[in-house]
Formats: structure tokens, sequence, C-alpha cells
């Protein structure tokens, strides 16, 4: 399909509307005097003058390329390994917002159904080649269940490498837990990542952290990470109240030593929308997506990866869900605190789960897994990406993949319907982020005539842990499919796969 400048709407220098559009299938990027047609699952893009657009003489330079055209360079995603345990809905913070069962529920796993999740979803090893096996500790807060995770952590140890795997364990946290366990989580390798929404004079006001834990201790847990060399993860939760101030956030995160911020609004399900302030609601989606571009800028100079679910999939190829717990395989699972199996960590509510349809099983004891297979299945498939129709023609398809499956039922009851808050950010921010790989990629490239095809370099701003690691996947392949076709190898593919690793703390 070739859709033309004047045939697609919004191709305009509007700061609300889209620069870009679908040419012959690619994400094309309109800046001033040039055309950018954007390959991200081959890791390469084109440019051409404008003025040529209607010649399309980028065809002809991409029979030059036939592995880039046929995207051999992207790797099939298999089935995800492991499973997330929402260890806990206790948490000894009240933030306005929280999606959780915090408040409203003090259930707690007993570690004997966290091992029986781990050794069921560690036996149903998928297909093909795997060398870990992933752990991720949720909830509430999971660092308040201390014994309970030690034990697991030693049990899929012991497991993992009876199996000949490597365990990788995650978790989220505040950031209150004592020194000691912030030290044990280090030395078993944990990827953290610490929920704080900004700076400490306006996280105050919506996390509340009670008698027992400060603002400060969050803080120093930060300080404490970076100096451990963890490479911590901050995840701020953004709402009406600090949604003006995300550029500041990025700062003041920076300032600490941190180098990846993950930016979210305000969930459709958060405990803000009866009887809580409004201005700790989700802002409005234009809002948030034009302060996000804000932050992205700040975090340009300051090397600095800025992460959100607009733009979560830039570089990855076309996958079976939008994350490992919707993809329907009995190989992830995702266990609440309640001891069910569920769809998505972040939909803990049981009775929403249960009005969804989106209990799948429950976990009642060691060796007591149930798992329906068929239910969970039929979810999957209904929650793979690009399934609405609108979405077929939109040059962000490949990028956003129809939205979260989970906020789209929360928000609309179905998970093929289309959350509206979050496609109004997907698009608008999606369409600058286009823009800024374009604009980099060709930077110190001199302006001529003939369309130029190179691989992509990634921005400052959009280095962020998940896209490194799949820009580098793609590039990586791209030496090998290169040196098996014999198509010529432009130099800028070692230079980008040499500062991928080092971003990436790959030595080899």
């Amino acid at each position: 399909m070739t859709t033309t400048a004047d045939e697609a709407p919004g191709l305009v220098a509007d700061p609300w509307r889209p620069s870009s559009a679908l040419l012959d299938e690619f994400p094309a990027v309109y800046d001033g005097d040039w055309l950018y047609l954007l390959m991200p699952r081959s890791m390469h893009a084109i440019r051409v003058p404008a003025a040529r657009q209607a010649a399309a003489p980028w065809r002809r330079l991409l029979e030059s390329y036939p592995s880039i055209t046929a995207e051999r360079l992207y790797r099939k995603p298999g089935a995800p390994w492991g499973t997330t345990i929402v260890v806990s809905h206790r948490c000894n913070l009240a933030c306005v917002y929280c999606f959780s069962e915090v408040g409203h529920s003090s259930a707690t796993l007993e570690s004997d159904r966290m091992l029986a999740i781990v050794d069921h979803t560690l036996a149903r090893r998928p297909a093909g080649p795997r060398t870990s096996f992933a752990v991720n500790f949720f909830g509430g807060e999971p660092t308040l269940a201390m014994n309970d995770i030690r034990r697991v952590v030693a049990h899929t140890e012991r497991a993992c490498a009876e199996a000949g795997v490597e365990p990788s364990f995650r978790m989220v946290t505040n950031g209150t837990a004592p020194r000691e366990v912030l030290e044990y989580l280090a030395e078993h390798r944990f990827m953290l990542t610490v929920s704080m929404d900004a700076s400490p004079h306006r996280q105050r006001g919506q996390r509340l952290y009670g008698k027992h834990a400060s603002v400060d201790q969050t803080v120093e847990t930060i300080k404490l990470l970076v100096g451990l060399g963890t490479s911590p993860r901050v995840r701020s939760t953004v709402t009406g109240e600090t949604v003006e101030h995300m550029d500041e956030t990025v700062r003041y995160f920076a300032s600490l030593g941190v180098t990846f911020v993950h930016f979210e609004p305000v969930g459709p399900v958060g405990t803000t929308t009866p009887g809580r302030l409004s201005r700790y609601s989700s802002p409005p989606a234009e809002q948030y997506a034009e302060n996000l571009l804000r932050a992205l800028d700040a975090a340009r100079p300051l090397g600095v990866g800025v992460f959100g679910y607009a733009y979560q999939h830039l570089l990855s190829s076309p996958a079976r869900s939008y994350c490992a717990p919707m993809t329907g395989d009995d190989s992830y699972q995702v266990l609440n605190a309640n001891g069910e199996l569920i769809m998505c960590q972040e939909m803990q509510d049981p009775t929403r789960n249960s009005e969804f349809g989106h209990t799948i099983g429950k976990v009642a004891g060691r060796s007591a897994v149930f798992v329906d297979l068929l239910r969970k299945e039929a979810i999957g498939r209904r929650a793979a990406p690009t399934q609405a129709a609108s979405c077929q023609t939109c040059y962000a398809r490949d990028i956003c993949k129809s939205g979260c499956p989970s906020r789209n039922i929360q928000a609309t009851g179905d998970l093929t319907k289309l959350d509206r808050y979050s496609c109004t950010v997907a698009k608008r921010v999606c369409d600058d982020v286009l823009r800024r790989l374009a604009v980099e990629t060709f930077r110190a490239v001199e302006p001529g005539p003939e369309p130029v095809i190179k691989p992509i370099s990634l921005p400052p701003e959009l280095c962020s842990p998940p896209v490194v690691g799949a820009a580098l996947g793609i590039l990586s392949r791209a030496k090998v499919v290169f040196a098996l076709t014999g198509e010529r190898l432009d130099p800028a593919v070692d230079d980008e796969i040499r500062r991928l690793r080092q971003l990436a703390g790959v030595s080899r």
C-alpha cells in the first residue's frame, strides 16, 4: 500500500498532528525537506528528498538489499519462560493512585505456593535455545516478605543449576527496605526497579509514607543501588499533579546517577477515580504526551534513557502478544497474592478478574497447580496485537501493537477495543520518536538528491535497556546475514554495535 502526502491526513508541521504515515507498509516521517522511511525490524532507514516522493526512488534502492526487505534481520519471538509472583497486597505506603489491592486486601502468599509456581513454569521450558529463567517479584511491597523471597531465590538457584540455565530475578520496590535487604538483592543480581514518581517535594503529595518510612529512604536506596553497580531503573507514575514536571523529574533522577527512567500515566483503574482528588488521576492524554516528549529532550544531554508503553515495542519483531503474561503459554504464569493465576500483574483485584474472565487457575499448595490452559490460550489469542481494524492503516501499528491489552480491557471492557487514551498518547509520541530515530541516523550524512540507506542510530534519550537490547540483537544478526548473502556491510553497523554493547554492559 502506498500513501501519498496528499492522501494521508496530518502530514503538516502541526504540534498535535502526526507528520508520519505508512508508505509501502513502512512508517514514514516527513521532516522539513526530507522523507524518511524507517524499518525498525531490520534496524535500517532510508532518506529521500520529499520532493521526489511521487517517484518512490527507495524501491530500487531496496532491491540491492534483499535481506532487509525480506526482514531476515529479526528473530520471531518464542514463548516467554518464567513467572511473576505478586508476593503480597500489603504495602507500607498508601499511594493515592495505586492499582493494586493495597488498602483492600492483606493477602500474602505462603512460600510453598511461590515454590510451586516456580517449579511448574521451570518444568515447562519452551522450544528453542533457552539460557535464562525469569522470576519477577511484585506487590504491594515485596520486600515486606523477604524471608519467603530468600527461600524462593535459593530454591530457584538450585533448580536452575540442575536444569543448566541461569536464573534471572527482578523486583519492583518502593525503596524503603533496610540496607541489608538491598545488599542481598544486589548480591543475587536482581534487576531492580525503584518506584518513585518525582523529586521529593513533589512526591510527598501522592505517596503517603506514614510513620515508619520516608521519601528520604527511597532516595538513599537509589544512591546505594547506584553505588553497588546494580544500575537501578526508576518507574515514575505520572498524575495530573506531576505531569508538567516530567522534565524536572528526569534531571532529578540523573543527579542521583540513574540512567533509565520509565514513565507511565495513572492507569484506568487506579483508586483515585471515586473519592480522590482529580489532580492525582491521569492527566489528559495530549498533556501527558507533550510532557513525555519534553522529558525526552531533557534526557538527551544527560545520557538518560526514557521509556514508556507508547513505544515499548519500538524495535521489536512482530510480537505474539503485547507482553509476556498475555501470551497464553503455560511456560509463563502470573500468581496473585491470593493464590489465583491471572493474566496480568497489574490486574490484582479478584472481583475484576472474575468479571473479565481473567482468573485462569490457582495454586493451592506446594504441589497443587491448576491451570485452565484452554481459557488462557483463548485470552492470549484475543490479546494478540494489531487486531483492531483501525490499527491496520496506522503508521504506529508495529510500535504500539494495539496498546496494552490490560489497559484496553480495563478502559473499554474488551481486550481488542482500543483504549482511546493510550491510542492518543501513542500516535503523538510515536510520531516524534520516529522523527528522532531518523534525524539521529542521518545527522552526519551530507544532503543529496539520491536516496540513502543507513543502519539506524539510537539517540541517547531512547537508549533504555529494552530498546538497546532489541537494537543490539538486530544489528548483531545483520552482520551474520550480510556475511552469508555477500551484501555490503555499512561500517556504521559495527560502530553502533560497539556503542550499544558499551551501553548494555556487554564486554564482547
